[in-house]
């Protein structure tokens, strides 16, 4: 009797918080969230790759840091990325890019955060990377033939 008490008011909700972390499904849960690089072309300054990243990131997102000089920028965090536009409080997500030393590649990340309860569970959102990172290649990436 004691295990089914247990079960039912510990065990039970802890699969069911683990199952709503994981229904979004562009949410990955991770606390080391990997960077994604983009090759610059050649040819292409660093002022205007510059510009051109900066550029596809602020707009879809308000920039919260940027440092040119340092080749960083981070956006603020959104409420409103896999809802269409309404906001929800209970997900956000941001962009972080960051340039290499040499300014011949750009490593791009998204974190994302899922609130449940009062606990935010930390990963990133494989759709928004996927969509950022195609559209950074788009202006400043390297083609291959």
């Amino acid at each position: 009797m004691k295990n089914i008490v247990y079960s039912l008011f510990f065990v039970v909700p802890l699969v069911a918080i683990s199952c709503y972390v994981s229904s979004h499904t562009s949410f990955v849960k991770a606390t080391n969230v990997v960077w994604s690089s983009i090759q610059i072309r050649d040819g292409l300054d660093y002022d205007m790759a510059w510009g051109e990243v900066l550029d596809v990131v602020a707009k879809k997102f308000e920039m919260e840091m940027i440092s040119k000089e340092g080749g960083y920028g981070r956006s603020a965090w959104i409420y409103t990325w896999n809802t269409d536009g309404v906001y929800n409080e209970n997900y956000r997500v941001r962009v972080i890019f960051k340039f290499s030393a040499d300014h011949s590649k750009v490593d791009i990340k998204t974190d994302a955060e899922k609130r449940i309860g009062d606990n935010w569970y930390t990963g990133y959102d494989t759709r928004l990377l996927k969509t950022i990172k195609t559209d950074v290649m788009g202006v400043v990436g390297r083609t291959t033939l």
